[in-house]
C-alpha cells in the first residue's frame, strides 16, 4: 500500500492532485491512504512525530507561504518520514534547486493524469526493489532495517553497527550483510565498512556521508569498483528521475 501527501497552499489545488491520484487507484487493485498538509511546518510536525507512517510520495508545491518547497525538501533530507518528493509548480526556473536525494519528478502545473500516473508507478518500482535487512532485537521483536534507511555500515568483530539516522547495533557480520544487500544501492568499500551510493559523496578517493561527520576509508582492493559503481549509480538515477 502507498503513502501518499500532498502538499500545497492551496486547498483547489490539493483537492485536484488526489482525484488524480483516486483516478490511478480505479483502475489499480492496490489501495492507498493519503495525507493533506497546507503549508510546509504542518509537514514537519506530521515528521516529528515518531508514531507517523513514513509518506512513500509527496506531491510538494514550491512557492508557499511561510517555509518554501525547496527548503523543506533540505529539512526532510535529516528525517525518516518522507521517501520520495515529487515537486509540482509552475515555477520552471526553480527545477534545478528541486534535484535531490528525495526528488523523484517535478510536474509542471497544471499536473496532468499521466504526470502523477508516471510518479506513482516510478514510486512503486522503487519500493519494490527496496531490500531489507531483518535481525531480531534483545527484547525478541523482528526488526527490519531498509537498505533505503542506511547511510553506512561498521563492521565490529563477528557483529556490525548500522548507521540510519541512529544507530542499530546487530548480531550479524559485514559479509553476511554484504550478501542480504547484494541487489542494493549499499556497498562493500572495505573491509570493515559498507556504504549507501544514496547519501555518499565521492571526492579525491574518500567517501563522505551526506549530514553526517564522517570519511569513510576505501580499501585498495576495492577502489576501482567503488569508483565504477559510484558513477553508474549516478548515472541509473539521473536517467530514472528525468
Amino acid at each position: 500500500m502507498l503513502r501518499i501527501g500532498i502538499c500545497d497552499d492551496s486547498a483547489e489545488a490539493r483537492q485536484y492532485m488526489l482525484q488524480l491520484c483516486q483516478k490511478y487507484y480505479e483502475n489499480n487493485t492496490d489501495a492507498f491512504e493519503y495525507k493533506m498538509y497546507k503549508n510546509a511546518e504542518e509537514v514537519l510536525e506530521y515528521c516529528d512525530d515518531e508514531e507517523n507512517q513514513k509518506i512513500d510520495i509527496l506531491f510538494l508545491d514550491i512557492e508557499m507561504d511561510g517555509l518554501s518547497g525547496i527548503k523543506l525538501k533540505e529539512r526532510v533530507l535529516k528525517l525518516d518520514k518522507i521517501w520520495r518528493i515529487a515537486f509540482v509548480s509552475s515555477h520552471d526556473e526553480k527545477m534545478i534547486d528541486s534535484f535531490g536525494i528525495k526528488t523523484i519528478d517535478f510536474i509542471r502545473k497544471p499536473a496532468g493524469y499521466m504526470d502523477v500516473k508516471a510518479v506513482l508507478e516510478k514510486v512503486l518500482i522503487e519500493k519494490c526493489e527496496n531490500i531489507g535487512i531483518s535481525y531480531l532485537s534483545e527484547r525478541g521483536q523482528n526488526i527490519v532495517i531498509y537498505a533505503e534507511d542506511i547511510r553506512y555500515i561498521e563492521a565490529q568483530g563477528k557483529y556490525s553497527y548500522i548507521y540510519t539516522n541512529g544507530q542499530n547495533f546487530v548480531g550479524i557480520n559485514i559479509s553476511e550483510i554484504e550478501k542480504r544487500l547484494e541487489d542494493s544501492s549499499v556497498i562493500r568499500v572495505h573491509k570493515s565498512y559498507m556504504v549507501n551510493l544514496e547519501y555518499a559523496t565521492l571526492r579525491n578517493g574518500k567517501l563522505s556521508i551526506r549530514d553526517m561527520d564522517i570519511e569513510i576509508p576505501i580499501g585498495r582492493s576495492y577502489k576501482e569498483t567503488v569508483k565504477r559503481l559510484y558513477h553508474e549509480y549516478g548515472e541509473r538515477m539521473a536517467r530514472r528521475r528525468m
